[in-house]
């Protein structure tokens, strides 16, 4: 499907970032895994990162007078982490309608795994190919529903052409012209 201001679905051709995370020991529940909590800031930052490295960090939004917030998350665990761990969340746009955006999510034990003294490098943020196969199974697996709206007003607005193509992996990172268009 092509992408419209009304709809673009990834159809698995969305380009996906990771970004990487040590498990801290405050980050840890009662029995030694990471907090169920923890996993929605991995989530978010990521998610912020995803949207820097296409080319809108945060203050260009607010150039834009506009954000995504998250309206609901849905998370699925399947194994668990543990301090030490380096994480890597895989993050990338499944849809794009009107003013909501749906981000998926996988995290995974990154190959480097776990240090008890903190001396194994973390991986520097950043798109992933293709080819990219994640060095083990999934921990996690995620997704978000972002909407985006306008910081004035409160109020949803409908993802750009410009927003959409970037995320999807068509269009340009140019800069944006800084137009909203309402919804109606």
């Amino acid at each position: 499907m092509e992408p419209t201001d009304e709809r673009a679905v990834a159809g698995g051709h969305a380009p996906r970032f990771a970004a990487y995370f040590r498990v801290r020991h405050y980050e840890a529940d009662a029995i030694g895994h990471v907090n169920n909590a923890a996993y929605l800031h991995y989530l978010e930052q990521a998610a912020i990162e995803h949207s820097a490295a296409v080319g809108y960090p945060l203050g260009r939004y607010r150039e834009m007078g506009t954000l995504f917030i998250v309206r609901r998350h849905e998370v699925e665990y399947l194994r668990p982490a543990s301090p030490g761990d380096v994480l890597e969340v895989v993050t990338w746009a499944e849809e794009i309608r009107g003013p909501r955006a749906v981000r998926a999510y996988e995290v995974y034990r990154h190959g480097q795994a776990t240090s008890e003294v903190g001396t194994v490098a973390v991986p520097a943020d950043g798109l992933l190919p293709a080819t990219h196969v994640p060095a083990s199974e999934a921990l996690v697996r995620a997704r978000t529903q972002w909407v985006y709206i306008s910081l004035e007003s409160g109020r949803p607005l409908r993802v750009p052409a410009e927003l959409v193509g970037a995320f999807m992996g068509r269009g340009t990172t140019r800069p944006a012209s800084g137009s909203q268009v309402p919804l109606r």
